[in-house]
């Protein structure tokens, strides 16, 4: 018998439900579904994650958790504005990992679906290194003085909207995506 609470089947489950949003759509997906598709009986399922609502919560977090690792492994360097440009590709990278969680991340796939403010809390945490990079720029005089959370979220806005017209198949690859970075930046460089 297999043990509910061990991180691989939650990670493994969490991956199949959300192929089966994206696939099927929020009415697609449910929790006899999953069990099935996963090839485990519903008792780890259920135990795991109550309903379908705490299924959405868990995917939703897991997505987080996995950006909020990759952008922590960008190492801070001597060079800001090359730091800046680690955590776009690493925000990128998470994004095409797990595209599947990506639209419920940032997206409306599963309309009615809302993240608790713990859980809204801890996906704002992950925006962090952005903002201290920017400002690590600012202070370097790499980038021009304001305010660093508008700068940031302008960068993500167009970090945001390449990776997403990247997983609709509208655009692509790293020198697209990374040309685009550089005109998102150019408004802010001395």
């Amino acid at each position: 018998m297999t043990p509910v609470n061990r991180p691989d089947l939650t990670t493994r489950l969490v991956d199949e439900a959300a192929r089966i949003l994206v696939e099927d759509g929020p009415g697609g997906l449910s929790l006899r579904k999953l069990a099935a598709a996963a090839g485990v009986s519903t008792m780890p399922v259920y135990t795991l994650f109550g309903d379908k609502e705490g299924l959405l919560a868990a995917m939703h977090r897991e997505g987080f958790r996995r950006l909020g690792e990759a952008l922590a492994a960008v190492p801070v360097t001597d060079e800001p504005l090359t730091d800046v440009i680690a955590l776009g590709r690493a925000y990128r990278a998470a994004a095409l990992a797990s595209p599947h969680l990506y639209g419920l991340m940032f997206g409306r796939i599963a309309p009615g679906f809302t993240p608790s403010p713990e859980d809204r809390a801890a996906a704002d945490l992950t925006y962090r290194p952005l903002v201290e990079g920017v400002e690590r720029c600012q202070t370097a005089g790499v980038f021009t003085p304001g305010d660093p959370e508008r700068i940031a979220l302008h960068l993500w806005a167009v970090a945001h909207g390449m990776v997403s017209l990247e997983l609709n198949n509208q655009t692509g690859g790293d020198d697209t995506y990374l040309e685009a970075m550089g005109y998102a930046g150019l408004p802010f460089l001395t």
